[in-house]
C-alpha cells in the first residue's frame, strides 16, 4: 500500500494543475448534478414490523382516510376568541384540504364537541393529514400553506404550525458553523506552521472534499432516504476530518523539507506514509459509522452512510489533492522566517538541513511536550489512577442517562412547532402534543357487538393511570377497523407517556378480544427507541472488534489493540456523562442556547460512539507508531514514551483543536440534536486527546514496558504486518540499549 500511494502522490505533485483543473471540474459537475437531480431530505422513524409501523399499515390499506401523516394548525386570538373569527378558520382549513398530498384537513369547528377549541375560546386547531412525510415538503410548499391560511392571519389571528406540519420547509442551513470553524482551524494552522501557504493547504482540500461529498450525498438521496440531519452530521465529520489529514500531511512534507529533502521526494514520502495512516484511520471511520446499520435502523444506518460518503471523498481528497497543493505551493510551503534565516546566512538546503534535523531530534528528546512525557512516565501510577478518577466522574451522569425522542417542546420557541406545542399545552394539556392512536380490527360480527367491544375498550383505557382522555371512535365503512385517540397526562417525550405506551400494549389490550395496535408519532418514537437500545451492545461489541483487529495488524500486539479498546470506551463514557449533565441535567445549557432539558435521542449515543472510536484510531495510531520506533531503537520505556511524545503532540495539539473548533462550532444550530452532537464530539476528542493520549497513554505504556509489544506466537503467522507510518530518522540507539524480547515482528 505504501508503494502504491507514494507513486500517486508524486503524480498528484508532478501533474498538480491537472489534479486541481480535475477537481474543480468534479466539484462544478456534482454540484450541477445536485441542483437537476438532487433528492429530499426526510425524517423516517419508522421500524418495519414493529406495532406501531403494523397499525399504520392496517389503517393505510383499510381506512386511507384516517391514516397518513397528521399535523395541526393552531389558531390563537390574542384578544377576543377564535370562535369569533370562525368563517375565517374554517375557509383558511378548507383551502389546506385543497393542497397537493392532503388527505384531509379538519376544522375545529367541523362538528360542537369536537374537543378542538378550548375552553375559554383563546385557542382552537384543525388537524391535517398528508400521503406524504411533511418534513420532505419543502419551503415552496410552506409558502403555498402560509397563502392557505392567509385568511386566517389577516383576520387578526395567530396561526402555528404543530407536529408534522411544523417540519414542512425546515432544512437546515451550516454556513455560518462552517465559517466558524474553518476561520478557527485557519488561525490554529497559521499558529503551527507559522505560513499562510501551508495552513491554507489542509483548509482548500476541506472545501473541495465536503462540497464534494454533499452534493454526491444529495445525488444519493434521490435514492435513498436520508434524515434532514444528515447534510449536517456529514458537514461536522468531514470537516474535521478533512483538515486534519490535511494536517497531517503537510506537518510530515514540512518537517522533511526542514530534514533537507527533495520537494518531490518528500511529497512522495509524506503520501507513502502519512497517506497510509489516513487510508487507515478514514477507512476504520467509515467503517465504523457504517456499523449503524446494526441498529436494525434505516433513519440511523442512513446517518452512517451519509458520514462515510463524505469521510470517504475526503480521503481521496488528502491523497491526490492535497499533493497537487504541495506540488503547486513547492518550497514556499516551508515558514518564511526558516527561509529568510537560510537565505541570510547563505546556507545551502543542505546545510541547514542538517541543522535543523539535529534541532528536530533535540526537540523531539527535550522539547517541552518530551519532558512532560517523561514527567508522566516517571511516575505513572499516581498519573494513571488521577486521569481514570476525573473519566469515571465524568462519566458518572451516563447512569442516569434517559433515551427517547424530543418532542416539539424542545425547539427554540422562535419556531413555529414550538409555539404550536405551547399553545396545544395551554389550552388543551401538554397529551394533546402527542396522542396516541389505537387501530383495532374489528371481529367479523354485528354492528352492535363491534359498538360494544369499542366501548369496553375504551372504558378501560380511560381507567388506565396516565390517560388523560380518550376520543370517540370512528369506523370504517366496511366495519372492519376502528381507530380512537388515546391522549395521555404527560408530553410525547416524558418517561410516563413511554410506560403507557407499554401498559396499554402489554396489559390492557390483550384483555380485549380483538387485535389491536398503538401506533401515532409517539408510539412510533417509543419503538424507534426501544429498536436501538437494543442493539446498542451489539454495536459497541463490532466496532471495538473492528478496531481491535486493525491495531493489532497496525503494531503487532494484543496488549496495545486491548489498550486502545478499553482507553477509548473511557473516554467516550466521560463524553456520554458530559451530554447527560447538559441536556437532561441542564447544566450550562443557556452558554449553548438550550431553552429546556430533554431525553437523548437513542441514535446519538450510537452515532457519537461509533465517529469518535473511529477518530480516535488517528492519534493512537500517530502517538503509538512513533513510541513503537522509538522503542525499536532505543529498547527503553520510557525514553520512547519521551521521543513519542515529543515527535506528535504538537501535530496532534493542533489536530485535536481544530477537530473541537469545527464540532463546537455547530452548538450554534438551533436543532437541540446537532447541539448533543456538537457538545458530545468535542468533548469526547478534548478527553481522548488530552487525558487519554497525554497521561493515561504513556502512564499504561511506561508500566507494561516490553510487554506493552507482545503479540503470541501462534498469531503472528495469522496477523497480517501494516506499517502506517513508515520508518523516520531516530536519535542514535545509547550503547545500552536493551534488545527487544521475543517479539514476533
Amino acid at each position: 500500500m505504501n508503494l502504491l500511494l507514494e507513486k500517486l502522490a508524486g503524480v498528484a505533485a508532478r501533474k498538480h494543475w491537472i489534479f486541481i483543473i480535475a477537481w474543480v471540474v468534479i466539484l462544478g459537475g456534482l454540484l450541477a448534478a445536485k441542483h437537476a437531480f438532487g433528492g429530499e431530505y426526510v425524517n423516517n422513524y419508522t421500524i418495519s414490523g414493529s406495532d406501531s409501523a403494523t397499525g399504520l399499515n392496517v389503517l393505510n390499506s383499510t381506512f386511507p382516510q384516517q391514516g397518513g401523516y397528521g399535523g395541526q394548525i393552531v389558531f390563537h386570538a390574542k384578544t377576543g376568541t377564535v370562535s369569533a373569527q370562525e368563517s375565517a378558520v374554517s375557509q383558511s382549513v378548507t383551502n389546506v384540504s385543497k393542497l397537493p398530498d392532503v388527505i384531509k384537513a379538519v376544522s375545529p369547528f367541523a362538528s360542537p364537541n369536537s374537543g378542538t377549541v378550548s375552553k375559554d375560546g383563546t385557542i382552537a386547531y384543525a388537524t391535517v393529514s398528508w400521503n406524504v412525510n411533511p418534513d420532505s415538503l419543502d419551503t415552496s410548499y410552506l409558502d403555498k400553506l402560509n397563502d392557505a391560511v392567509a385568511p386566517a392571519t389577516k383576520a387578526g389571528l395567530q396561526v402555528e404550525y404543530g407536529a408534522g406540519a411544523g417540519e414542512i420547509g425546515q432544512q437546515t442551513q451550516d454556513l455560518t458553523s462552517e465559517v466558524i470553524g474553518l476561520s478557527c482551524a485557519l488561525v490554529l494552522l497559521l499558529i503551527m506552521f507559522g505560513s499562510l501557504i501551508a495552513a491554507g493547504i489542509p483548509l482548500l482540500a476541506a472545501i473541495f472534499s465536503v462540497l464534494s461529498g454533499l452534493a454526491l450525498l444529495g445525488l444519493i438521496a434521490r435514492l435513498v432516504t436520508f434524515p434532514t440531519t444528515a447534510p449536517t452530521i456529514a458537514t461536522l465529520l468531514g470537516l474535521g476530518v478533512a483538515v486534519d489529514y490535511g494536517l497531517f500531511l503537510v506537518a510530515r512534507h514540512r518537517e522533511q523539507l526542514d530534514n533537507g529533502m527533495e520537494v518531490l521526494r518528500s511529497i512522495r514520502r509524506a503520501g507513502g506514509t502519512s497517506g497510509a495512516a489516513i487510508v487507515v484511520a478514514g477507512s476504520t471511520v467509515a467503517v465504523s459509522v457504517l456499523g449503524l446499520y446494526i441498529s436494525g435502523v434505516g433513519f440511523v444506518g442512513s446517518l452512517g452512510l451519509a458520514a462515510a460518503i463524505v469521510v470517504v471523498v475526503t480521503m481521496i481528497s488528502a491523497l491526490t489533492l492535497v499533493p497537487a497543493f504541495m506540488g503547486l505551493a513547492r518550497g514556499t510551503i516551508r515558514a518564511l522566517t526558516a527561509r529568510v534565516r537560510a537565505h541570510k546566512a547563505g546556507q545551502t538546503v543542505q546545510e541547514q538541513a542538517a541543522r535543523t534535523a539535529k534541532a528536530t531530534h533535540e526537540q523531539h528528546e527535550h522539547g517541552a511536550f518530551a519532558r512532560w512525557g517523561r514527567m508522566v512516565s516517571d511516575r505513572p501510577w499516581p498519573w494513571g489512577i488521577l486521569s481514570v478518577v476525573v473519566l469515571v466522574v465524568l462519566a458518572i451522569p451516563l447512569f442516569s442517562i434517559t433515551l427517547g425522542q424530543p418532542d416539539n417542546g424542545t425547539n427554540p420557541t422562535s419556531d413555529s412547532s414550538r409555539q404550536a406545542f405551547d399553545l396545544i399545552s395551554q389550552g388543551f394539556g401538554v397529551g394533546v402534543n402527542g396522542p396516541l392512536s389505537v387501530v383495532v380490527k374489528l371481529p367479523n360480527q354485528s354492528s352492535s357487538a363491534n359498538s360494544s367491544l369499542l366501548s369496553t375498550m375504551q372504558s378501560d383505557i380511560a381507567k388506565t393511570a396516565g390517560v388523560a382522555s380518550v376520543t370517540p371512535a370512528s369506523v370504517n365503512s366496511a366495519g372492519t377497523t376502528a381507530v380512537f385517540n388515546v391522549i395521555p397526562t404527560t408530553r410525547p417525550q416524558a418517561v410516563q407517556t413511554t410506560a403507557l405506551v407499554g401498559t396499554l400494549r402489554d396489559d390492557v389490550l390483550p384483555k380485549e378480544h380483538a387485535t389491536s395496535y398503538v401506533t401515532g408519532t409517539t408510539a412510533g418514537a417509543v419503538d424507534f427507541t426501544n429498536q436501538i437500545t437494543s442493539r446498542l451492545a451489539w454495536l459497541i461489541i463490532a466496532v471495538v472488534a473492528i478496531s481491535f483487529f486493525l491495531l493489532t495488524a497496525a503494531f503487532r500486539s494484543v496488549v496495545i489493540a486491548t489498550k486502545a479498546a478499553v482507553l477509548n470506551l473511557l473516554s467516550i463514557g466521560a463524553a456520554y456523562g458530559v451530554i447527560v449533565a447538559i441536556f437532561e441535567w441542564g447544566w450550562g445549557k443557556d452558554v449553548i442556547g438550550l431553552q429546556s432539558t430533554l431525553p437523548i435521542p437513542a441514535y446519538v449515543p450510537m452515532l457519537v460512539f461509533c465517529i469518535v472510536f473511529g477518530l480516535s484510531m488517528d492519534y493512537e495510531v500517530f502517538l503509538l507508531s512513533r513510541m513503537h520506533e522509538a522503542w525499536l531503537v532505543t529498547g527503553d520505556a520510557h525514553r520512547s514514551v519521551a521521543i513519542g511524545i515529543g515527535a506528535t503532540a504538537r501535530v496532534i495539539t493542533t489536530a485535536a483543536l481544530i477537530m473541537i473548533v469545527v464540532f463546537t462550532s455547530f452548538v450554534i444550530n438551533p436543532d437541540p440534536t446537532v447541539k448533543m452532537l456538537a457538545i458530545g464530539m468535542a468533548f469526547a476528542v478534548l478527553i481522548d486527546a488530552s487525558l487519554v493520549r497525554m497521561i493515561l497513554v504513556p502512564a499504561i505504556m511506561s508500566l507494561l514496558g516490553a510487554h506493552a509489544w507482545w503479540l503470541p506466537r501462534w498469531l503472528a503467522p495469522v496477523v497480517p504486518n501494516l506499517q502506517l507510518e513508515g520508518q523516520v530518522d531516530m536519535p542514535e540507539p545509547r550503547s545500552d540499549a536493551k534488545e527487544e524480547p521475543g517479539q514476533a515482528h
